[in-house]
């Protein structure tokens, strides 16, 4: 009597006799899914780095990241978004009528935006503007 394991044993042994490559047809960026013979595939996703490309900084620059939260050399569509997110969340009009944290506020976006301002100034001419 034979088994499940045993028919499909016979069928493996039977397409796998010769050393051709089953899949040397196939293409990779053809779709989302790879035969051979009568039997599909589907290919597995891109890989996408999970990290954003950095490129070094000066090192005036580097405290500019760090008031912005993020590591030094980040793209400059990143630093726009964290950037954005701080003034959110740090505007002085969110504290209207209390001065001392309507003050504070204005201190810290301020030095937000210089230090966005500075960074973006290095990305577009690639000045850091210090003075030697």
């Amino acid at each position: 009597m034979g088994g499940f394991y045993d028919r499909l044993g016979d069928i493996l042994r039977d397409r796998l006799d010769s050393d051709a490559d089953p899949f040397e047809t196939w293409e990779p960026n053809e779709g989302k899914s790879r035969s051979a013979g009568t039997r599909r595939e589907r290919t597995p996703p891109p890989r996408r780095s999970s990290r954003p490309e950095r490129v070094a900084v000066p090192d005036a620059l580097v405290e500019d990241f760090r008031v912005l939260g993020l590591p030094p050399g980040v793209p400059l569509a990143d630093c726009k978004v964290a950037w954005k997110r701080l003034l959110k969340r740090y505007h002085p009009d969110h504290h209207a009528g209390d001065g001392e944290a309507e003050r504070r506020n204005t201190d810290v976006s301020v030095r937000l935006t210089e230090a966005f301002r500075r960074i973006s100034r290095w990305f577009e001419t690639g000045e850091t503007g210090e003075t030697h």
